[in-house]
């Protein structure tokens, strides 16, 4: 497996994958909202380096299933790492690809995941969620966490100016707060989705469960 990164790399790792997001309890918490249980089958959207794999790893235990997919095999190999040093090693598996359209057969999955990926994806988010619609079987749920567009501008400013400033960022360019509440319950109703509940999350930040 291979441990080296570049800079640019080894900052984002220590962004996504740093104590303190870690000790924040996020996931864990929606986990816990959308109904994370043993032996699930899940698919993690964009899961770069395990932030929510490794967590709902422990929640399905050994006998559910974690399917990561992302672009980075970088970042996937970080989770590799990190799901070894935990334990659930056995029940994570990772696919390096496109979410659009996601590797996974149609109605497989009990529970698919997203945690910050949607902003990324931009005027594709509404694709990678008709994909999470698809694969999941019916009756099953998606959970999804991203940043938070507010109705105050200079705020939205604020943070996306602190963003740009960090080592890996993309510069300003790059947009975080992209999609209201209201803009991702659309696209939530618009996949298919029933049953849509979403919470903000300190300030910026929110959460977002539906049901197939």
């Amino acid at each position: 497996m291979n441990t080296a990164h570049s800079p640019e790399i080894a900052e984002t790792v220590y962004r996504l994958d740093g104590p303190l997001r870690w000790a924040l309890g996020e996931v864990q918490d929606l986990l816990r909202t959308v109904g994370a249980a043993p032996g699930q089958q899940v698919i993690d959207v964009g899961a770069g380096t395990g932030y929510a794999a490794v967590p709902a790893a422990r929640a399905v235990g050994p006998q559910g299933s974690v399917h990561c997919v992302d672009g980075s095999p970088e970042l996937l190999d970080v989770l590799a790492a990190r799901a070894a040093r935990e334990g659930v090693a056995d029940r994570v598996t990772r696919t390096v690809g496109s979410v659009v359209p996601l590797p996974a057969a149609d109605d497989s999955a009990d529970l698919v995941i997203s945690t910050y990926v949607l902003h990324e994806l931009a005027d594709d988010a509404p694709a990678a969620i008709a994909e999470m619609h698809r694969v999941l079987r019916p009756g099953g749920r998606v959970a999804l966490a991203d940043y938070r567009k507010t109705a105050d501008k200079e705020r939205n400013r604020e943070i996306e100016a602190w963003y740009a400033r960090q080592p890996d960022g993309a510069g300003p360019e790059e947009v975080h707060l992209r999609f209201s509440l209201g803009e991702l319950e659309e696209m939530l109703r618009a996949a298919g989705f029933h049953r849509i509940e979403l919470r903000t999350w300190h300030d910026f930040h929110v959460h977002a469960t539906a049901e197939k």
